[in-house]
């Protein structure tokens, strides 16, 4: 767990990982972390999907940074786990030894479904929806098997189904970084200023909104590393940030 970190020091480290990866220097890398408010804008982002001018967002202490992964604009904030995936996609699933990168698709769906089990573990169950990027949660019953962007467009804008887990992911050379954000905690009101993810009239939950409690940003990335660990046919280790030559972790929120 790497603790409240900047969004720019965060893509410059990773920056350095992926090539220090594709290099052969270490395995994969699964960065557990939180950000303070800062709004990220994916290479899809559009300008009406920030809702104000930067400066607006900025004199209310909110950072705003344009970012190389995937996707259009969402949100980070304290009380949200992050987790960014520095993975060789060769020799994931059915891919023998030195048979070229694995399906990115299937890396995303491995990073879904393993968000989906880190939110189930806290009674929350979510699942996907077909055109919609990450993973929803709906009122009683968990998101159809099947569902997709216009089957689920009046649930989605009445806030029947909600938003609660995020993906934005860059590929270079088959080495993966950035990755996921699951919403624990965090105040949710800054999502109200932006077109978050580029979905009109998408709601925005966490688990503690849903379930009146929330695991720390710790140990809900512990669950989700193990999970993606999993799928993708990796035993998990925990090592400290030094090791890999990151900073050593801030003190954890009180």
């Amino acid at each position: 767990m790497l603790g409240n970190r900047r969004y720019d020091e965060m893509v410059a480290a990773q920056e350095d990982l992926v090539a220090r990866r594709q290099a052969g220097e270490f395995g994969d890398l699964l960065l557990v972390l939180e950000h303070p408010p800062t709004y990220t804008r994916g290479r899809r982002t559009e300008p009406e999907d920030l809702h104000h001018e930067p400066g607006w967002y900025r004199e209310r202490g909110v950072e705003v940074f344009d970012t190389p992964r995937g996707g259009r604009v969402t949100y980070h904030g304290p009380g949200q786990l992050v987790a960014y995936a520095i993975t060789d996609l060769r020799g994931i699933g059915e891919q023998p030894e030195g048979a070229g990168r694995a399906d990115v698709a299937d890396f995303v769906s491995a990073l879904e479904t393993a968000l989906m089990r880190t939110a189930a573990e806290w009674q929350v169950a979510a699942g996907t929806i077909e055109g919609l990027t990450g993973i929803w949660t709906g009122d009683g019953d968990p998101v159809p098997p099947g569902a997709t962007a216009e089957s689920m467009a009046g649930a989605v804008a009445r806030g029947e189904v909600r938003k609660i887990g995020s993906i934005g992911l860059r590929v270079s050379r088959g080495v993966t970084s950035h990755g996921v954000s699951l919403n624990l905690d965090c105040d949710l009101t800054p999502f109200g200023a932006i077109t978050s993810c580029g979905i009109e009239n998408c709601r925005v939950t966490s688990i503690l909104e849903e379930t009146g409690s929330a695991p720390a940003a710790e140990t809900a990335g512990l669950a989700f590393g193990q999970s993606l660990a999993e799928l993708i046919g990796r035993e998990p280790v925990v090592i400290a940030s030094e090791e890999v030559g990151l900073s050593p972790a801030a003190p954890p929120r009180a």
